[in-house]
């Protein structure tokens, strides 16, 4: 609650646990505070665990938006996707400059697209990330929609363990020997998928190497999510244009009705997860966040499973079975690492 500043003596009031908005209403309104001030003191512990659990709320929502995503871009398996992700950048592009001016957030985008169109390297690893994170969203759109969402969400299971070799390759950051571990053994359930399916899954290494490439150039750079997907988005948007209206086969207006309205909200399938994403990360730790990033992959392989009606061999199922562990391996190991610190 925001303090009431004026002339007259603090009227203290402290939050704990057990009050209820409503009986904090009738007691402020009961206190008839002409002219004295209301100084709020909260518990900070309190405070601290509410922001914690809207966090965790927060960071939940966004894990499973993105499982159930696979669903959204299923229906839309009647369009090319090059023109599906095509129309994903020009929409995001439309929802983002909507949701600037809507929610009155015009200045600070305008701030931090001025500080970032004066800083040339941010702008020039700003370009390079929408590149990475276009290639990610085409493998999706194109995986989805060619029945291997099963290959979708083994790439987002070993993302992590991607994230992990490159920090160690590019940042010269060391590794424990959970973290040696997991890694091992996501190299032996790849080699495995290989040995048993006699290809690379290029599929699941497309999308964890885009996306791991796309996270580590984004690294460090003061730019905030909403303004960055408004940014990358922007930075792709002459190219698709250029592909529209000169190279596709297809013609917006050649869609159905159920198709036009999906391209059409495209744009706010792609923000609103980010959003929730950013809300989540302002209140929880990161490590809190990470240890129910598997939820979106698991989401993503039932629902290729049951409702998508992939098979997935006993060969593959040995592969899944070792990056499984390299999973389990990386979460204790952050576990132990998480109680530590506490």
């Amino acid at each position: 609650m925001r303090p009431i500043f004026s002339g007259a003596g603090p009227t203290v009031m402290t939050l704990t646990p057990n009050d209820q908005a409503e009986a904090l209403k009738t007691a402020i309104d009961g206190l008839g505070l002409d002219g004295e001030t209301l100084i709020l003191s909260v518990d900070k512990e309190v405070l601290s665990l509410t922001r914690k659990n809207q966090g965790l709320l927060f960071g939940l929502a966004t894990y499973i938006q993105w499982g159930f995503l696979s669903l959204f871009w299923k229906l839309l398996a009647g369009v090319s996707a090059y023109n599906t992700f095509s129309w994903r950048i020009v929409f995001t592009v439309v929802t983002m400059l909507t949701y600037a001016l809507v929610a009155k957030q015009n200045t600070r985008f305008k701030k931090e697209l001025v500080e970032l169109w004066q800083d040339k390297k941010a702008l020039l690893r700003m370009l390079l990330a929408s590149f990475f994170i276009a290639a990610n969203w085409l493998i999706y759109i194109y995986a989805v929609g060619h029945g291997q969402a099963t290959q979708a969400s083994l790439g987002y299971y070993i993302l992590p363990i991607v994230s992990i070799l490159f920090a160690l390759i590019f940042l010269r950051e060391s590794l424990s020997r959970t973290m040696w571990a997991a890694v091992v053994l996501a190299f032996i359930g790849v080699l495995v998928l290989i040995a048993n399916t006699g290809k690379l899954p290029m599929v699941s290494l497309g999308l964890a190497l885009s996306f791991g490439f796309y996270s580590l150039i984004k690294k460090g750079l003061g730019v905030s999510s909403d303004v960055a997907m408004l940014v990358e988005s922007g930075l792709l948007l002459p190219f698709v244009a250029i592909y529209l209206v000169f190279f596709s086969p297809e013609s917006f207006s050649s869609y159905s009705s159920m198709e036009m309205f999906l391209l059409a909200i495209s744009g706010v399938v792609t923000a609103v997860p980010l959003l929730c994403f950013s809300e989540a990360v302002k209140r929880a730790p990161l490590n809190l966040i990470g240890f129910i990033q598997y939820l979106s992959p698991t989401i993503q392989l039932l629902v290729a499973i049951l409702i998508f009606g992939e098979t997935v061999s006993f060969g593959e199922l040995k592969g899944f079975f070792f990056i499984w562990m390299a999973i389990l391996v990386f979460v204790t190991g952050q576990i132990v690492t998480f109680r530590r610190s506490s």
